[in-house]
């Protein structure tokens, strides 16, 4: 009984913004269904020459982050920042044409729980025969901001229940 008693008083904190036992990485998840998505030790600065805008913003606790923003064919803009691994799921074929990134090819890449469209895997063009689902050491992942949510804000958003503020 009391190890529960004691365990219970280790992870509770009663100013409920501060962890106890906080960790040095964070979790980025699905801002629909919450699912991992990546692990924020994976963002990279990957910048590509086609970008409207690159700021160093300080993002998902990590500072001197590079958020892009990428308009489509069809003038949609996209707050989007870079990744070397994820768990996003590629889909569909490599497509060459309309490439933010000169002499990479590119796939639409979602969420394996809900299917929303995340962002894109990027790849070498010369590696793309080698490499269908997943990108290359070469390649990363660039993923749009409006999707995703960080793990500490929204276990911050859990409310302790009363029986514990007593």
């Amino acid at each position: 009984m009391w190890q529960t008693v004691v365990c219970c008083l280790l992870n509770y904190s009663p100013m409920g913004s501060k962890h106890l036992f906080d960790t040095t990485t964070s979790y980025i998840l699905c801002r629909r269904c919450g699912a991992d998505l990546a692990d924020t030790k994976h963002i990279i600065n990957h910048l590509s020459p086609e970008a409207n805008i690159a700021i160093n913003q300080t993002i998902f606790e990590q500072k001197d982050v590079a958020v892009q923003v990428f308009s489509n064919s069809l003038g949609i803009k996209f707050y989007s920042i870079s990744f070397s691994n994820t768990k996003c799921t590629a889909i569909n074929n490599w497509q060459q044409n309309f490439t933010w990134y000169p002499g990479y090819a590119w796939k639409p890449c979602i969420c394996k729980q809900c299917g929303v469209h995340h962002g894109w895997v990027f790849e070498p063009i010369e590696s793309i025969d080698f490499n269908p689902n997943q990108p290359s050491k070469k390649g990363f992942f660039v993923l749009k901001l409006a999707f995703l949510l960080n793990k500490k804000f929204a276990d911050s958003l859990i409310v302790v229940p009363k029986s514990y503020m007593n």
